[in-house]
């Protein structure tokens, strides 16, 4: 699949609550050489989009226990967040590996068109157990490439 000067494609999937550090270990076993690439694709959840979009979902603070419209701003605000946080996390990780990393968030009912746009191949694909339930499962072993699933650490 590669060329001689070129190096291994490792892509991380990533959901809200995938266990990051667990990934990135099994990530760190298969980068070898120094050209090896490493993506992350945050496969954004639209649960909450949906959720949203119902005119009787309400938000209820944790902290004050009050209650407000859950709207598609606060979905959106609350995928942007999500999108921060990892991308921090990623990158602590990669300074202390001293690696680049890339970081995508596509729609999981997207994520196949996605993959094809980008161009997207792959030598492994780390997964947590729990995408392996979801329908994008079936989207990302399209990729024909090796598939490791990772089980959380809890």
């Amino acid at each position: 699949m590669n060329k001689i000067n070129e190096g291994r494609r490792i892509i991380i999937a990533v959901t809200e609550r995938s266990p990051l550090p667990a990934l990135w270990r099994v990530a760190q076993e298969h980068l070898a050489g120094p050209h090896d690439e490493l993506i992350t694709f945050l496969v954004h959840d639209e649960r909450w989009s949906r959720a949203a979009s119902l005119p009787f979902t309400r938000e209820i603070s944790r902290i004050s226990g009050r209650r407000q419209d859950f709207t598609q701003w606060r979905a959106a605000q609350l995928n942007d967040e999500t999108a921060a946080r990892l991308l921090c996390q990623l990158q602590r990780l990669a300074k202390g590996a001293q690696r680049r990393i890339v970081l995508e968030v596509l729609p999981e009912r997207e994520i196949g068109d996605a993959l094809d746009r980008l161009g997207v191949a792959a030598d492994v694909l780390i997964v947590p157990s729990e995408l392996k339930r979801r329908p994008v499962y079936a989207e990302l072993v399209q990729l024909r490439c090796e598939i490791l699933i990772v089980d959380s650490e809890e």
